[in-house]
């Protein structure tokens, strides 16, 4: 493709916008069919992927104002999904998932690959094509958040896989 660089940027974003109402759309289908909202599902996954997080982590981590974040944890705290613990200087709260918020994140996981557009064009890429787009997406995060991000988003995302999350697979989810 020969295009200026101002217009591949352009094109870039434009088609990244278009994708993310398509992923944004699944995930609030996805997240409504097992009795969340996308923000709860969220805060559930990063509480899950961090072991551990203070409310000023997932706010962090998600972009989002603690307000937002607060009323998520209560709701996910209400049906059982995470716990709250004292923190270390027993001033701040570290939540957890509980067994069932795990249950239930392998679920979101199959659900996610099952009925969505994007894992469905994702998987049309060869194991190589799905690798360097994944490279540049993390490039990309590395650049916008710093390589401190990165790192703990790439060992923390590594135990979906420990915990047998595969959204092509079927049975039990523990």
């Amino acid at each position: 493709m020969d295009t200026p660089r101002e217009n591949l940027y352009f094109v870039t974003v434009f088609c990244l916008r278009l994708l993310w109402d398509e992923i944004y759309d699944a995930w609030t289908k996805v997240s409504g069919d097992l009795g969340l909202t996308v923000t709860e599902e969220q805060i559930l996954w990063v509480v899950w992927l961090f072991s551990s997080s203070t409310l000023t982590d997932i706010a962090r981590r998600l972009r989002r104002d603690k307000g937002t974040i607060s009323k998520g944890i209560f709701s996910l705290e209400e049906s059982g999904l995470v716990i709250r613990k004292v923190g270390e200087d027993r001033r701040t709260f570290e939540f957890e998932i509980t067994k069932e918020g795990q249950m239930l994140c392998q679920a979101l996981a199959r659900a996610h690959g099952k009925d969505s557009e994007f894992f469905r064009a994702f998987q049309g890429f060869t194991q190589e094509e799905q690798e360097y787009f994944a490279d540049l997406i993390l490039r990309l995060a590395r650049d916008i958040e710093g390589d401190h991000y990165a790192a703990e988003l790439i060992k923390h995302i590594g135990r979906i896989g420990e915990s047998d999350i595969d959204p092509s697979k079927k049975g039990d989810p523990l």
